[in-house]
């Protein structure tokens, strides 16, 4: 599509191989501000496109050589010039011939002869719609700037943070090995909740970090094992909480499409956050498995943890989740936000379903 300046008038290719037509068309539209402009035939008007493409073309159908359908067809095959919209012209009247001009890729159609009023007006609607299209494009182009900028800046204090978090860790790690002894005992204690609070906000960097690199890492579809994934993240969850019993109830040879890497950082998160929200529990039970759905596999990981009211389910995936038992869950809220992302890339969605003390169930699908 063409860079038009959205406060000026557009320019409009008309095509015709009767030049009554065409000076009758160009001295309506050119009345009207437009920058005209008029070729004879199919031929002559791709060498008139391919050296400046118009932001709309008045084509007639019937032509010798090369009929508007194939001027049309061979427009819209091309990246170049498939998005610049036609307006067909035409003294067919007939409902075959409309459909077929449509069907080729026009997005309108102007029966001969012509009416002045009606011409100016579908021409209109047409630079329009394409000017709205435009500024839509211009605002998503602005977005993905915007977005860009913001992921960055959030990559470079995330980094930050995380070096701020070595430092207190170091320093806080030489107070207790070398000032011990110098230390008041309450002291101590205190130095203790800060390591705790830091390696908390270590957890929630990590994430950060991992978050932003999301949505700008390719998407490789393939086949995967999510079960095998599953059972590999295990023994990584089982070393981190040595004193717990879990568990894993895993259901064999579940496959789905997606991004490998991304698929086995959703199944990890979710699986840390469910051995998380059952950390109070004297036996936990964790499951992955799925139901059958119509064309559709929907994938399920189920605790026996704190569980959510409806309330909390609303706000699970977005950025002001207040969930229960915040200070015990580091990490808990951003790791959903990363399931939430990584399902967005894939094209499938993800919910939950729970109740207060009764444990949850997240489900999810992939495209």
């Amino acid at each position: 599509m063409k860079n038009f300046d959205l406060q000026k008038k557009a320019d409009i290719l008309i095509v015709d191989d009767v030049p009554e037509n065409l000076k009758l068309l160009f001295t309506m539209l050119t009345e009207q501000g437009y920058d005209v402009r008029r070729v004879l035939s199919g031929k002559q008007a791709l060498k008139a496109i391919e050296f400046d493409p118009p932001d709309l073309i008045l084509l007639d159908i019937k032509m010798p050589e090369m009929d508007g359908y194939q001027v049309c067809q061979h427009l819209k095959n091309s990246p170049k010039t498939q998005d610049i919209p036609i307006i067909f012209l035409s003294a067919l009247n007939d409902t075959f011939d409309k459909i077929k001009a449509f069907e080729s890729g026009g997005i309108d159609f102007i029966n001969k002869p012509f009416q002045i009023s009606e011409v100016l007006v579908r021409v209109d609607n047409q630079i329009k719609i394409l000017k709205m299209q435009r500024k839509l494009q211009q605002k998503t182009q602005e977005l993905d700037s915007l977005t860009e900028e913001l992921e960055t800046i959030q990559a470079y204090l995330a980094g930050d943070l995380h070096q701020s978090c070595s430092n207190i860790n170091s320093f806080s790690y030489i107070l207790k090995e070398n000032y011990q002894q110098k230390i008041d005992p309450k002291a101590i204690d205190l130095i203790s909740i800060i390591d705790q609070n830091s390696e908390k906000m270590e957890i929630i960097i990590q994430e950060l970090l991992r978050l932003s690199k999301i949505k700008s890492s390719p998407l490789v579809r393939e086949s995967v094992n999510l079960s095998k994934l599953v059972t590999n993240i295990i023994p990584i969850l089982k070393q981190i909480n040595l004193e717990r019993k879990i568990d894993f109830l895993i259901s064999d040879n579940l496959n789905g499409k997606g991004d490998e890497k991304l698929l086995d950082q959703l199944l990890n998160n979710l699986l840390y956050n469910a051995c998380l929200s059952t950390n109070k529990k004297e036996q936990t039970v964790i499951e992955f498995g799925s139901i059958a759905a119509i064309n559709q596999a929907i994938y399920f990981v189920k605790d026996n943890g704190f569980g959510f009211n409806s309330e909390q389910i609303d706000l699970l995936f977005t950025p002001s989740q207040i969930l229960p038992n915040q200070e015990e869950l580091p990490g808990y809220g951003i790791r959903l936000l990363i399931v939430n992302q990584i399902i967005q890339r894939h094209g499938g969605k993800i919910w939950c379903e729970s109740e207060p003390n009764q444990g949850a169930t997240f489900y999810f699908t992939l495209e």
